[in-house]
């Protein structure tokens, strides 16, 4: 179930071909950084987007400037974001 969602989302935000490298996810998730409403998240899931292949799977095929350009795009990925980190939460639980 994990891996649909994790699928769709990608399609969703990074395109169907999207096959990211370390370099491109550290790259996203420093854009990212500097947005105010990712700090806290990435606080509270430090580890998370440090070590879950998932998650950073999930960071590295997105499009960060696209998404912070467009604040409708960055509310939905806010939350498909958060589902995503609920999802494999419980997953490890």
């Amino acid at each position: 179930m994990l891996s649909e969602i994790l699928q769709t989302l990608i399609t969703l935000w990074g395109g169907k071909d999207s096959h990211p490298t370390e370099e491109t996810t550290n790259q996203n998730l420093k854009i990212l950084r500097n947005e105010q409403w990712f700090k806290p998240l990435f606080s509270e899931h430090t580890e998370l987007f440090v070590k879950n292949r998932e998650l950073r799977y999930f960071i590295g095929a997105t499009k960060p400037q696209e998404i912070i350009s467009n604040p409708k795009k960055k509310q939905r990925f806010e939350e498909d974001l958060k589902h995503l980190i609920n999802l494999i939460e419980k997953k490890h639980k």
